[in-house]
């Protein structure tokens, strides 16, 4: 089941990547470096905090929200199985011990009905986790998306040279956060 836990890592992990990849974005702008002897104060830098865009984000949450049921639903359905194969495990054995088997072969029957019991629950869990590990990677896919064409709009809109995702210090005044946000949000409002 830790392997679920890779949904989740996705899921977070696509703003980073959003949000990196914008700050060199640009087209012929990326190619373009200050030089020393220029006028650098007309270079538009800003920057989103990272945390805070992915709490306010709807689509991030709903997404969020909707994998985590899933995942629920994942460990019920695998908990349930596997309490099933220990139930009929406990009562091969206790048939064994009792002798309740006629003949060798028949026990070795229910034994391998048991072992092929226990390769199709490891190959449901297989397929379980597997296929929640591609919709998360989709999730990522779509999110990154998402947040990389409003950072590029708002880039472009407010003439920003670059955006960048948590500095280690930077003046209040530079974070357009919120800006971000509701203009994400505006693209995919919250579902009631």
């Amino acid at each position: 089941m830790a392997k679920i836990n890779i949904a989740k890592c996705l899921l977070g992990a696509s703003a980073v990547l959003a949000l990196a990849s914008c700050a060199g974005e640009g087209g012929t702008n990326a190619a373009k470096t200050p030089s020393f002897g220029s006028d650098t104060t007309s270079l538009k830098v800003v920057y989103v905090r990272q945390d805070s865009l992915l709490q306010h984000y709807n689509l991030f949450k709903e997404l969020s929200e909707e994998n985590l049921k899933k995942e629920e639903n994942v460990r019920a359905t695998l908990n349930a199985k596997q309490r099933e194969l220990e139930k009929d495990a406990q009562e091969f054995q206790y048939k064994l011990q009792n002798n309740a088997y006629t003949t060798q072969a028949r026990a070795e029957q229910e034994q391998a009905a048991l072992v092929k019991k226990q390769q199709e629950l490891q190959a449901l869990n297989d397929k379980l986790v597997g296929e929640l590990t591609t919709e998360a990677q989709n999730n990522m896919i779509r999110l990154t998306d998402s947040i990389q064409n409003v950072l590029t709009h708002i880039r472009q809109v407010y003439g920003y040279d670059y955006i960048l995702s948590d500095p280690l210090s930077a003046g209040d005044e530079y974070d357009i956060t919120r800006i971000v946000v509701d203009e994400l949000n505006r693209r995919y409002p919250a579902k009631d």
